[in-house]
């Protein structure tokens, strides 16, 4: 708390150093634009908002070449994403990471593309093409995101169409191959009615390579993203936008790789090496490592101004998505595991707004939503019975490991306790599969308000009831039959049908704010707010005799005092905050000795930090944007605790950002710009136990890129990621961590590319 204590202090002495050149009327000299968001549902200042939030609009995403949320969250103090693949991510906010994609399990942090939820850890990677902005809003935010915004929430806000006709295509390519395309047009079909479809496609080669000729380069990019929406403005008073949107994902396998075992003998385990990884047992009907992902949503925003201090919203969306994993989680070449994800969901949301604005010392809104979630988690499983007992038995040594079949193909337990007359034979192909269900009916009545109480002072509370109907089922098969070495299931048993259990919860979550005007252009704010994980109905796979039980839901209660505001007459903006949270019943996960990965409360943990952003306009030519954020996050000491004291994974105590658009030339026919970026984090680790193994050093990445932008609409760009060739891994552990054999993924290498542009 000394740090934070320190740090409020020094916000209250800027903000008292700055008051002297604030007192003139400064609104002519004001040299940067209004940075415009609508966290709170209406259309306010980026200053006035008494919550910590990063925008990033559609400018600063296009300097920096932000096609991804792990790209994008590099830049963003307190916020983390970690992108497996587009099925498999970890969105991480302030130290609370939410990636379960059991279908029964609820996410910590709300992901919102216009409104609608989007939370699905298996459904949420959406390209970020064609936006407005990206809002990050950090905190628990029950009455502006809901039931799902635990930690915080990222508001993704797509391009709408226009009444003037224009447009834009991008070409690009790249190393490993790359190919890129993306662009837009909009306009008017008539008067009242508007159009705009927008599209991109992303391809590049792996780059990790593979050693195995059945199965292409890990790593890969092949995304394609195609978006058409309407606009349909009847009055001046009215409009509805109806979006469409689809994507589609098939990268290449991830690169799981073995650091006990080499790939092939003489080949480094490192995991920026080539990986030796494969498939077997005819999987799946013969799919390869990868994936095969499908997300589609449709989404009908309504604003209808009913007179000049009310107005309704309604946010009404479909959303589903199907996705099919393959990956080798052993990380080496031998046939030992071959595990797949096949995860399907399916959602419908109805939020109905009011919203009161007098135009003078009061306005906020009343509404009630409903959502109807289906969805499951099948998680096929195949191994070769003759491996497995090698590894179990301690006959692999590291670093090479022979064939499955220079193995012994008999149950060696059962042959030395019968004296050597018992010959069980091995299965060199055994399959299982579980499967997770989880239904969600969940109805919410929200309301929040602000009352100015004098011109400088404003109050801000807000309140949530929600009442949710869950179901979980399990089912667990052995799909030919008992393992020869247990004789019965060897990592799951069977639940003999499916299980389900049902059961209903309700709670209240709440926020206070306060914000103080200290000058026309410096604010001060502090708020609190309660959020809350809904409880968790759970049931192993590896036991399902034992039945469902019930975790409790997770609470945390947030305490935060900033400061945001313009400085230099307009040429500076900043703001910081410096936080505390206090977790309770902390839902967390362990690997158990099968190898599974399950649900457990983990007990409490504390958060404490400090984030700060910058935005300063140094000169016609200068333009530079920092970040820093400091974030102490740790597990309570408790003895009975099974993480006692120790660090919250994907969360490291540092992080930083600076980056510059430098005007190089200025000419008649266009502009060139020069835009180096450098992101930079502490250590890192990838799991709850703080084992070094299972971390990443501090490192950081420099990027660069170079723009000319012509009169005439045409522009063109350079571009070069971790330009300086930076080694780095973004996960460790994973599921063979369970077996005692842990795999890495590497970190991208250095990119490099063009592309030529043209808008009209």
């Amino acid at each position: 708390m000394k740090s934070i204590l320190f740090t409020s202090t020094s916000l209250a002495l800027l903000a008292g150093l700055a008051m002297p050149a604030s007192a003139q009327d400064t609104s002519d000299e004001l040299r940067q634009s209004t940075i415009t968001v609508t966290l709170q549902k209406r259309a306010e200042n980026l200053r006035d908002v008494p919550v910590a939030v990063s925008a990033i609009d559609d400018a600063l995403l296009d300097d920096l070449g932000l096609d991804e949320f792990s790209e994008l969250a590099r830049y963003v103090p307190g916020f983390e994403v970690q992108e497996q693949s587009p099925n498999n991510p970890g969105f991480v906010i302030r130290g609370i990471t939410s990636d379960s994609g059991e279908s029964n399990i609820e996410p910590r942090i709300a992901i919102f593309q216009d409104g609608v939820s989007i939370s699905r850890s298996r459904g949420s990677i959406v390209e970020l093409f064609d936006l407005e902005r990206v809002e990050v809003a950090k905190g628990p935010q029950p009455t502006l995101f809901g039931r799902g915004a635990l930690i915080g929430g990222v508001n993704v806000i797509q391009a709408k169409p226009e009444f003037d006709f224009s447009g834009q295509v991008t070409a690009g390519i790249g190393n490993y191959d790359e190919r890129y395309l993306d662009g837009y047009v909009t306009g008017p079909i008539t008067d009242k009615l508007a159009f705009r479809v927008a599209g991109r496609l992303r391809e590049r080669d792996g780059y990790v390579e593979s050693l195995n000729p059945e199965e292409e380069d890990f790593n890969s990019q092949d995304m394609k993203a195609v978006r058409a929406s309407l606009a349909f403005e009847p009055s001046s008073e009215l409009r509805f936008d109806l979006i469409a949107n689809y994507q589609k994902d098939e990268p290449s396998g991830t690169s799981f790789k073995s650091k006990r075992f080499d790939p092939l003998p003489g080949r480094s385990s490192d995991p920026w090496e080539p990986a030796n990884l494969n498939t077997f047992g005819d999987f799946l009907g013969g799919k390869k490592l990868g994936l095969e992902r499908e997300v589609r949503s449709v989404t009908l925003l309504a604003d209808w101004t009913i007179n000049d201090k009310l107005s309704l919203t309604s946010i009404s969306g479909w959303r589903d998505f199907d996705s099919l994993e393959v990956f080798d989680p052993d990380g080496f070449g031998l046939d030992l595991l071959i595990f797949g994800e096949d995860a399907k969901g399916e959602q419908y949301s109805q939020e109905v707004r009011l919203n009161y604005d007098d135009g003078g010392r009061v306005r906020g809104f009343v509404g009630a939503s409903y959502l109807d979630e289906d969805g499951e988690q099948g998680v096929p499983l195949t191994f070769d019975e003759r491996a497995v007992q090698a590894l179990l038995g301690g006959f692999l040594t590291p670093p090479n490991a022979p064939p499955a079949s220079a193995f012994p193909d008999i149950n060696l337990t059962a042959f030395q306790q019968s004296g050597g007359t018992l010959v069980v034979p091995l299965k060199p192909i055994h399959e299982e599969m579980y499967t997770n269900y989880g239904e969600t009916q969940a109805i919410d009545v929200f309301a929040d308000g602000t009352v100015d109480l004098t011109d400088r002072f404003q109050l801000t509370a807000g309140v949530r009831y929600t009442t949710e109907d869950k179901t979980s089922g399990l089912i667990v098969d052995l799909l030919n039959g008992p393992s020869a070495l247990t004789g019965a299931g060897l990592f799951v048993q069977p639940s003999n049908g499916l299980m389900e259990e049902s059961k209903t919860f309700d709670d209240l979550t709440w926020r206070a704010a306060a914000k103080y005007e200290l000058t026309g252009t410096v604010n001060l704010f502090a708020n609190y707010a309660r959020g809350r994980r809904p409880e968790v109905i759970t049931a192993s796979a590896s036991a399902p005799s034992a039945g469902f039980a019930i975790l409790d839901a997770e609470i945390v209660d947030a305490y935060e005092a900033g400061i945001k505001g313009v400085f230099l007459n307009g040429a500076l903006n900043f703001d910081a905050s410096a936080f505390y949270y206090d977790y309770s019943n902390f839902q967390s996960t362990e690997i158990t000795e099968e190898g599974l990965i399950e649900p457990i409360n983990a007990g409490d943990a504390k958060a404490e930090g400090i984030e700060a952003q910058a935005n300063w306009i140094a000169s016609d030519w200068l333009n530079l944007v920092a970040s820093y954020g400091y974030n102490h996050a740790r597990f309570d000491e408790d003895e009975a605790a099974p993480y006692s004291g120790n660090k919250l994974r994907l969360s490291p105590d540092h992080k930083a950002s600076v980056s510059a658009r430098i005007l190089l030339a200025d000419a008649g026919f266009g502009e060139v710009t020069l835009v180096p970026s450098y992101t930079w984090q502490s250590e890192v680790y990838f799991d709850n136990t703080e084992r070094d193994l299972i971390s990443q050093d501090p490192y950081g990445l420099l990027n660069l890129n170079l723009q000319l932008d012509l009169e005439n609409g045409f522009g063109v760009e350079a571009y070069v990621t971790n330009m300086l060739g930076e080694e780095y891994i973004i996960d460790a552990g994973n599921t063979g961590d369970g077996f005692g054999i842990p795999t890495f993924i590497s970190g991208a290498p250095t990119f490099f590319g063009a592309r030529v542009r043209k808008a009209f």
